[in-house]
């Protein structure tokens, strides 16, 4: 395994500076793709480690950077998650998101690879019935989740065409140390942290956390599970909790539940309240379960803020 060159897109980001820390304490040789800064924060020194700087837009320079590097495993997880409803949205979800796909599926199938990942989303499945199955249709109410739905259909298509190892899985609200600040927990850690009140809705919509190790655990049974290829696999604990007890979790571990403002807030005309998904297929497998709970969770999360 030692000799097992693993290219890891994204990177720079919260899920992919994990896996790579991951990847690298294992003794795997990482080629760490990103585009912007690394995230030094996260990503430990390690001499495993390649930083290749590549845009996946750039298909002339991904390609010779993947024929150089020549990698036995791919995990893709590069992407974007624009916000809005306007035109410039959707075009750059659709670029990031599904062309980048694309020159990265070519690369790889140019140079040869035993396993590739495609990281997608539970943003596919849309306001659909919950608990999200992977055989029900999806329909996607943004441009990230249309965005990643295209992504998953081009994969899978890939896979069938040329015979590609592909296996798609979709996590669910992924959460730990490091995750992004534009997200519900980080805003409320980073918020109470500095005695400052915290605005939100009732807190009624239901949403399925799972702990980023519980992920990167999922990416690599993925990547070492050859009967899997070529599926979809849901990647979530199963039990969803309102955004309101998240939030008084959160606000009982740092012992400032005064500072909860819930309700100030109106719901979005959009709002989806029911929100988990049945990981029976990932469990069965890729002999995959979650082993860290909520309260565990949130607690490492805080202590990095406070770090």
């Amino acid at each position: 395994m030692k000799q097992t060159r693993v290219l890891v897109t994204g990177a720079g980001g919260f899920i992919g500076s994990h896996l790579v820390n991951r990847l690298a304490f294992d003794g795997l040789k990482v080629g760490a793709l990103i585009r912007g800064r690394c995230r030094k924060e996260i990503i430990k020194p390690d001499p495993n480690i390649n930083y290749i700087s590549s845009d996946v837009l750039n298909f002339s320079k991904l390609g010779k950077e993947v024929k150089s590097f020549r990698p036995h495993l791919a995990f893709h997880l590069a992407g974007t998650r624009p916000l809005g409803g306007a035109w410039g949205t959707i075009q750059q979800a659709y670029q990031n998101n599904l062309t980048g796909t694309l020159n990265v599926l070519q690369a790889l199938q140019e140079n040869g690879c035993r396993a590739v990942i495609v990281v997608g989303s539970t943003s596919e499945y849309g306001p659909g019935p919950a608990p999200y199955k992977e055989n029900q249709a999806c329909q996607p109410s943004t441009a990230y989740g249309s965005s990643k739905q295209a992504a998953t259909q081009l994969a899978l298509l890939v896979a069938k065409m040329f015979g590609m190892p592909i296996t798609v899985i979709r996590p669910t609200l992924v959460y730990g140390p490091g995750q992004g600040e534009k997200l519900f927990l980080s805003q409320l850690i980073k918020s109470l942290l500095a005695n400052q009140p915290f605005a939100m809705t009732g807190g009624e919509q239901y949403r399925d956390f799972i702990y980023v190790d519980d992920v990167i655990e999922a990416l690599w049974l993925a990547a070492a599970t050859e009967r899997g290829q070529g599926g979809v696999y849901n990647i979530g604990t199963g039990a969803s909790i309102t955004l309101r007890e998240a939030a008084n979790i959160v606000a009982d571990q740092l012992g400032k539940a005064e500072l909860l403002k819930v309700g100030v807030i109106p719901y979005s005309r959009d709002e989806q309240f029911a929100y988990c998904v049945d990981s029976t297929r990932a469990r069965e497998i890729l002999n995959w379960k979650p082993t860290t709970d909520f309260i565990p969770g949130v607690k490492k999360t805080i202590e990095w803020f406070i770090s």
